[in-house]
Formats: structure tokens, C-alpha cells, sequence
């Protein structure tokens, strides 16, 4: 699998967050039966760095980061290094950015 982000998408990402400082993409689903929450986001930070997050819990669990399935915080040199690590090891898509970035 490529999973080089293309340079519309980083273009659209990259307005997106010199816009509103953030991108936040939400999702609910069912894990093992149960209610679950998956939260990821990225932000800039100084000369160009990017900080990126990745929440997955069960909804029982909702603010005991000791429980989460998993709990990242990263920081890349660039987005899209960010991007990049995010399609390669991490369960979000490229249409997961179209509808978060649609919706508001």
C-alpha cells in the first residue's frame, strides 16, 4: 500500500488548519459489541511541526487514558510526514478527512 498522502489532500489540510488551527476527526463504532470512540487530530506547532493524536476507548472508558486501546501523541517535522504515518499505521482514510473537513 502507497501510503504517500497526495498533494490535494495535504493542500486542503494545510488551509484547513492555517484557517482554524486544528483538524479534528471523530468516530463512533462498535467494538466486541460495546459502544466505541475514536479521536484523532492534528496541530501545528512551531516552523512548520505538527502534532498529531490518536485516541481509541470503549465508551465506558471515555477519560481513563490508562484503559484506551490506544493513546498517541506524536510529533512530526512536517505534515506530511503526519499524514503519512497516519495511513500507514493508523485505521483512518482519506475520505475520513473529506467529511470532517465537509462537516463544519
Amino acid at each position: 500500500m502507497n501510503a504517500a498522502p497526495d498533494a490535494e489532500l495535504i493542500a486542503a489540510v494545510r488551509r484547513w488548519l492555517a484557517e482554524r488551527r486544528a483538524l479534528w476527526i471523530n468516530q463512533a463504532y462498535r467494538h466486541e459489541g460495546e459502544p466505541a470512540q475514536r479521536e484523532y487530530f492534528l496541530k501545528p506547532l512551531d516552523g512548520g511541526a505538527i502534532q498529531l493524536g490518536f485516541d481509541d476507548w470503549l465508551d465506558r472508558y471515555e477519560d481513563a487514558t490508562d484503559l484506551y486501546f490506544r493513546h498517541e501523541r506524536r510529533r512530526f517535522d512536517s505534515l506530511e510526514l503526519a499524514l503519512a504515518y497516519t495511513f500507514e499505521r493508523l485505521p483512518l482514510q482519506v475520505g475520513d478527512f473529506g467529511r470532517a473537513m465537509d462537516s463544519r
